[in-house]
């Protein structure tokens, strides 16, 4: 079985969406978890009236998304995990959970997704030294694999990219597909850009990688993401 889980804080809009999308697969062949924070535009009641027996909602303070998505691990009973939060969606291609077929057996799957009507296929396993190899919400991980390495906490911003080194340091099974499984809701912005990046050089520099090498990246990727954020406004 798959845990879906929904991350919401005051994104009643999206989570409607989000829910909208959950819909469309028909038959309730996972166990959805949302995990809210405090929300008060009418999030929960919306949540409360979508979940079934065996889903769980939950609404209360939380120390940031991180916090709220181990809440979401600890709390799932599926054999895999998903992360969609409000506002994402599955790509219209899937139209159900068959899609599990080929990851089975495997510790964590790699898809495609889509942001901003273009559509991108995960990279090879070996491009995680400089970001993850496809959006977090297109990978589906193992149980087993988060509940023995949940998220560091102590990143505010960049902890599914430590998460995501820090695993890799032991051999993992991974399995790769080009198909869309999202659509990512549309982000971007440079206001925490610095402590993202600086983030991203202390992740590769916590699991194992050269100083210099964490200080480079973080140079380039200073100048590439400003310079992709202005062509995108």
């Amino acid at each position: 079985m798959l845990s879906i889980v929904t991350i919401n804080k005051d994104n009643r809009i999206g989570l409607q969406k989000t829910i909208n999308s959950l819909q469309s697969l028909g038959e309730r062949n996972y166990q959805w978890i949302c995990i809210d924070s405090v929300s008060t535009d009418g999030s929960v009641e919306l949540a409360n009236q979508f979940m079934i027996q065996d889903d769980v909602v939950i609404s209360e303070i939380d120390t940031g998304i991180y916090n709220a998505m181990n809440k979401g691990i600890s709390l799932a009973r599926g054999d895999y995990i998903l992360f969609l939060n409000s506002g994402d969606i599955l790509s219209p291609q899937i139209k159900s959970l068959d899609f599990m077929k080929v990851v089975a057996g495997h510790d964590l799957a790699l898809f495609g997704f889509e942001i901003r009507n273009t559509q991108r296929k995960p990279r090879a396993n070996g491009w995680r030294f400089w970001s993850m190899p496809t959006s977090h919400q297109a990978i589906v991980y193992s149980n087993a694999l988060l509940k023995q390495n949940p998220f560091d906490e102590t990143y505010r911003f960049a902890a599914d990219f430590e998460h995501y080194l820090r695993i890799n340091r032991t051999h993992l099974s991974i399995y790769s597909d080009d198909r869309a499984l999202i659509v990512n809701e549309p982000y971007g912005s440079d206001a925490h850009l610095p402590v993202l990046l600086g983030e991203y050089r202390h992740a590769l520099i916590k699991n194992g990688y050269p100083k210099l090498w964490a200080h480079f990246v973080y140079w380039m990727k200073t100048y590439y993401l400003k310079w992709a954020l202005r062509e995108r406004s």
